[in-house]
């Protein structure tokens, strides 16, 4: 005879369910499955766990900060003070020496690109430009 069905014949069975007087509390008890759902429709609270609060804050945040990118997104560009219309022969290059003259070509050239949508330095004439502060 293997060890294993030995120790499953040797062990001990089971204690019966005893019921407890009425003034005392029981200290383990079986929950029927029917026991159970009366005891969550009685509207028992809800109980947080630290992850769960984790999961809220963190949710939470992540929708306020794309609601105020959004915001800032629809505000349009930060500081911009003024616009220019393209006139004929007027190149990207041109607008950004003139209009900007203390920042960087390569980055007033980024910069006015940003702030108008555009994907190209090629301009339009009569296209309004709007030109970020420095």
């Amino acid at each position: 005879m293997s060890t294993a069905i030995a120790h499953d014949i040797l062990s001990p069975l089971p204690a019966p369910v005893r019921r407890t007087a009425p003034g005392r509390r029981a200290h383990l008890r079986l929950v029927t499955g029917h026991e159970q759902i009366a005891r969550r429709s009685r509207g028992a609270a809800l109980r947080l766990t630290r992850r769960g609060r984790l999961a809220i804050t963190t949710t939470t945040t992540l929708v306020v900060a794309l609601v105020v990118g959004s915001m800032v997104g629809l505000l349009g560009p930060a500081g911009a003070t003024t616009s220019i219309v393209v006139e004929p022969g007027m190149t990207l290059t041109q607008i950004a020496s003139e209009q900007l003259p203390e920042v960087p070509l390569s980055r007033a050239i980024t910069d006015i690109q940003r702030a108008n949508s555009l994907s190209t330095t090629s301009l339009a004439a009569g296209q309004e430009l709007v030109i970020p502060a420095p």
